[in-house]
């Protein structure tokens, strides 16, 4: 199951359009989700009709990235392309960790199905 085009749109704050099929109003879209969820929830809101809606992700407990999946979304992100997730199709963040011993760390997210790794950067399969 791909995650939904009005999530991922949300996710990366494109515009949404209103639910209901005769308006054509903006929307509104404030992300509620808690700093530590693994997974993002949004509520939508038309500001012409008043039409509403959650946008959440779905996740999957214990579903994890396999090594080659992993080195593939590294790959993309290498590239400076988007990298998504292989399970749902979702855009993949990166985020930045503080780490104490001046090395780069980060935490690769998908904020629809939930799956995160960390890792050190540069990987250490790069050839730099």
């Amino acid at each position: 199951m791909g995650a939904p085009e009005s999530f991922i749109k949300a996710l990366q704050h494109e515009p949404i359009a209103c639910g209901t099929s005769s308006c054509a109003g903006q929307v509104e879209c404030v992300e509620v989700s808690h700093p530590h969820d693994r997974v993002k929830t949004f509520q939508v809101h038309c500001l012409l009709c008043g039409w509403e809606d959650h946008l959440r992700g779905f996740e999957e407990i214990g579903k994890s990235w396999e090594e080659a999946e992993l080195e593939a979304i590294i790959d993309e992100h290498l590239l400076h392309l988007q990298p998504i997730c292989p399970h749902d199709s979702a855009p993949i963040v990166f985020t930045s960790l503080p780490n104490p011993r001046r090395r780069a760390r980060y935490r690769i997210a998908c904020y629809y199905c939930g799956c995160q790794a960390e890792i050190d950067w540069p990987p250490p399969q790069t050839k730099w």
